[in-house]
């Protein structure tokens, strides 16, 4: 199974965890979510908040409510089976309410395929990834993941192009719900349960789709201890003002360090 897990995972560049969380956690980070937040399920019907909803860059790094998913060791074990025993929390962390981002992209710092030190693994093997963790049905909201399979190590141009043709129409389209359909990759829309978990290459290409009910997200990321990881630690501390990252507590250090997670810049 470890095995499996492993090849799918350098294969197609994630990997699905079902029922990482367990429904009493997924109860209390959803609760959690909805006090901080100020939104409820209903409000997921509001025009002014579908699809837009709210959003806490480096949400779970500021609040200690959510550091426990940090240390999580169903997540952590799973983790070093992907990528080897030196993981370390990389992190790059969000929470979302109602918020369905559409539009093809990757999260790493060089985005354009071959190009920019993520794509150089000359000294170095890229080992980052996004954890995205869901905690509400695909009933209730009709939320899917959509990746495109292997992207984080190859692309056809026209592949790249037909991205950049979609998302420009999505940012001026006044129709809802449509999802970029493009046609000149093979895609795949994964259909998450509540406490489901998706570790993806933070190179790979995906989007996320429209919501039609409430949206619920945990978003974390991890790589190996190398130079790749302090660089990707670093773009969204530093060159990236909009999100307005901060250091570590000391608080925080202390108890990365106890779980050998820490990551220095």
């Amino acid at each position: 199974m470890t095995d499996t897990l492993t090849n799918s995972f350098e294969c197609n560049g994630y990997v699905v965890i079902p029922g990482l969380l367990s429904p009493e956690e997924v109860h209390m980070y959803q609760t959690g979510l909805k006090e901080i937040s100020g939104l409820d399920d209903i409000d997921s019907q509001v025009p002014a908040i579908r699809n837009r909803g709210w959003t806490d860059p480096d949400g779970v790094t500021e609040r200690p409510f959510f550091w426990p998913l940090i240390f999580h060791e169903k997540l952590t074990s799973t983790l070093r089976q992907l990528m080897g025993p030196d993981v370390r929390y990389t992190q790059h962390s969000d929470l979302h309410v109602h918020h369905g981002a559409v539009g093809w992209h990757r999260d790493c710092a060089n985005r354009i395929f071959r190009v920019g030190a993520d794509w150089d693994e000359s000294e170095s093997q890229y080992r980052i990834v996004r954890v995205a963790i869901y905690l509400q049905t695909y009933a209730e909201s009709g939320f899917a993941l959509g990746v495109i399979p292997g992207s984080h190590r190859t692309e056809k141009l026209f592949t790249r192009f037909e991205q950049r043709v979609w998302n420009t129409m999505g940012r001026f389209s006044r129709i809802r719900g449509m999802l970029p359909p493009l046609w000149t990759a093979k895609k795949h829309w994964i259909k998450t349960e509540p406490g489901d978990c998706i570790i993806f290459d933070q190179r790979l290409v995906h989007s996320g789709s429209h919501i039609r009910g409430p949206k619920y997200a945990i978003f974390l990321s991890y790589g190996v201890d190398n130079e790749h990881s302090r660089r990707h630690r670093r773009y969204y501390l530093f060159a990236r003002p909009d999100l307005h990252y901060k250091d570590y507590s000391p608080e925080l250090v202390e108890h990365l360090k106890k779980a050998n997670l820490y990551l220095a810049c």
